[in-house]
């Protein structure tokens, strides 16, 4: 990656970068409260079940695909991708959160990037979710499909463990030690939906399905999601 696309890259994925993630756990927060995630080994479990489940299938693949669509110009698979991306999904608030942060990120890039272009670009998004936002703001900086996806599961990521530092009993050291082990994962993951691009999307998570529709039941909430 070429100097300038590797900092801008680190700006926007950095949790500084305000998009409104760092207020959703995407049903973290409900499996913390049941005890179903309380210590490192079972926050690893949770992370790695993210990772097979919904990340490389569904969505990591489908960042990819909205960057293979922008590179090729068919917004019409751009806006399916994206379609896809919220009808999948069945819980609320978690399709509120992607299309929260999709949202909050275009916006702000659009004020900061002085390019009219992207404004163009970003209206072909009919939800703007997450993974297609980010998808978009990649390819506007440069970034190439399997740096693109290393850069947003490291901010999903991220996420996952910072919002785990204030739900369970875990220090930031054993925080650092999870994300790196789960960071050495993801050369493999972008290779691995690279490898499977013209799959369609497809996410199996009755688990985390289940702990996010049930958010709402939480009696103190930290979290939107």
């Amino acid at each position: 990656m070429n100097p300038l696309p590797f900092i801008h890259t680190l700006q926007l994925t950095d949790s500084f970068f305000p998009v409104g993630a760092f207020a959703y756990s995407d049903g973290l927060e409900t499996a913390a409260a049941s005890g179903a995630v309380h210590d490192a080994a079972t926050l690893t479990e949770w992370i790695d079940h993210f990772l097979e489940a919904v990340f490389i299938p569904f969505e990591g693949l489908a960042l990819l695909k909205c960057m293979t669509a922008l590179k090729t110009a068919d917004f019409e698979s751009l806006r399916t991708t994206d379609e896809e991306l919220t009808a999948i999904r069945p819980a609320a608030a978690v399709r509120a959160a992607s299309t929260g942060v999709g949202r909050r990120l275009i916006s702000l890039y659009t004020s900061i990037c002085n390019d009219e272009g992207f404004s163009t670009l970003a209206a072909k998004l009919p939800q703007s979710n997450a993974a297609a936002a980010y998808a978009l703001v990649f390819f506007h900086r440069g970034l190439d499909e399997r740096d693109a996806l290393l850069a947003f599961g490291y901010n999903r990521v991220t996420g996952i463990v910072s919002a785990a530092l204030r739900l369970i009993a875990i220090g930031h050291l054993q925080g650092q030690a999870i994300l790196t082990q789960t960071i050495e994962r993801l050369p493999d993951a972008a290779d691995r939906i690279i490898q499977t691009a013209v799959d369609p999307l497809r996410a199996f998570s009755p688990v985390l399905d289940i702990q996010q529709m049930n958010h709402q039941y939480v009696y103190s909430r930290l979290f939107r999601s």
